[in-house]
């Protein structure tokens, strides 16, 4: 979780055994990373069911880089922890952000340029993916960096990388997990409802042959039919609203407390709030990695929402940071809520404007000959695209605000 020094009066076997967990677990990763997605790509391609190559590929080797890039910086936060060396504060210079801003273009324009030239594609596109995906982060993450360049205490690398290591090998899977419990349940719920009601076993038979058939997934009108409904669309509005913040947010805001527990420091606002960027940087990126792999036609424009999105994860999670470094310091429970409160609401807003934006879209394809349909789906789209410009907006005031604030000297 960051490199482990540990304070005067704690003891040095405490830390040692940090750093030593932290060496293992990242070694875990750097040898199952590939070994899992590896494996993944072998058994999608034998698979007798028909398979997206391309997205199969890409999955797989999202998750290999995954595994070493994450859990090599792991391992390095450990194997530097152990080695008890001076950590070097977290100042990034212009010249990584320069660098990794113009990659990110670069790889944005050659990963679409072989996706729509089908430029051996499955071999080739995965590397650009990864990097379209991952740089925006960073950048994202190196821009804050600079903006408490002259704080001290400064947040360190090794704490910066291992933060981010946690949110994406750590939170991201946490969040997964319970989202597809509560997901499960939701569905036996709504099933066992449905089956009930006058022709609900005909309707769930359908939905099963549907799901049964991937192709079918890819077919505007079979989706709109059952997304649509209102029963779905209500569940999938509160899943998506509420459930997936509240469980997304708690998860990535217990980096900061465990790292200050880690190190028995109590955190700075400024290393709160970075450190929770860090963990949301960490976990936009494994998300990333696997949502954009979806709709790999309009990757290029799909990685630039992710951008967004990733903003809003490192935001969110540096908000809750900071909510944790006045509760570590001060004891000040309120502020703590009050973090977690604005993140919740700032995730929700984002996701229900993306619900926006998909339901409006289904509206215009799902009855090509209807121009009532398609007006109300165009106008739905305009007002959630105009939506997430506005909040993409407010939330970098917000994030430029509240490092200037952090930063400034004696707070």
């Amino acid at each position: 979780m960051g490199a482990l020094s540990p304070e005067p009066d704690a003891p040095a076997s405490h830390f040692r055994w940090l750093n030593i967990l932290a060496l293992v677990a990242g070694l875990l990763a750097l040898a199952l990373g590939p070994l899992a997605g590896g494996l993944f790509v072998l058994l999608s391609l034998t698979s007798r069911q028909t398979a997206d190559t391309l997205s199969m590929t890409t999955i797989g080797l999202s998750v290999a880089a995954l595994g070493l890039g994450f859990g090599g910086a792991l391992a390095w936060v450990g194997y530097h922890g152990l080695r008890g060396r001076p950590s070097r504060p977290f100042r990034p210079g212009p010249g990584w952000l320069w660098g990794c801003l113009a990659a990110s273009g670069v790889a944005l324009l050659i990963g679409q340029l072989i996706i729509s030239l089908d430029l051996l594609a499955p071999v080739t596109f995965p590397l650009f993916h990864i990097l379209g995906v991952s740089l925006p982060a960073i950048v994202i993450l190196l821009l804050f960096g600079r903006g408490l360049a002259s704080h001290a205490p400064a947040p360190t690398q090794p704490q910066v990388l291992g933060q981010m290591a946690l949110g994406a090998l750590g939170m991201t899977l946490v969040s997964f997990i319970l989202e597809a419990l509560v997901a499960v349940i939701a569905l036996v719920v709504v099933a066992a409802v449905v089956a009930l009601l006058p022709g609900g076993l005909a309707q769930l038979a359908e939905l099963q042959a549907m799901l049964a058939d991937p192709t079918r997934l890819q077919d505007p009108q079979a989706l709109a039919h059952w997304l649509l409904k209102p029963g779905i669309l209500i569940l999938a509005a509160v899943m998506l609203m509420l459930v997936v913040p509240i469980i997304e947010e708690g998860a990535k805001s217990l980096g900061v407390p465990l790292l200050a527990l880690g190190i028995r420091a109590k955190p700075a606002p400024a290393q709160g709030w970075l450190w929770g960027v860090a963990v949301g940087a960490g976990f936009a990126i494994a998300e990333g990695l696997f949502n954009s792999a979806a709709s790999l036609p309009f990757w290029a424009g799909i990685v630039l929402l992710r951008a967004g999105a990733s903003a809003m994860h490192m935001v969110t999670a540096g908000l809750t940071g900071l909510g944790w470094a006045r509760m570590l310091t001060a004891r000040s429970f309120l502020s703590l809520l009050a973090s977690y409160l604005a993140s919740l609401t700032l995730h929700g807003l984002w996701n229900g404007l993306t619900v926006l934006i998909v339901i409006a879209s289904l509206q215009t394809m799902a009855e090509p000959g209807d121009t009532s349909r398609i007006a109300i789906g165009g106008v739905g789209m305009i007002f959630g695209l105009i939506g997430l410009i506005l909040l993409m907006v407010a939330t970098i005031g917000v994030a430029i605000y509240i490092t200037r604030r952090v930063g400034e000297p004696h707070r």
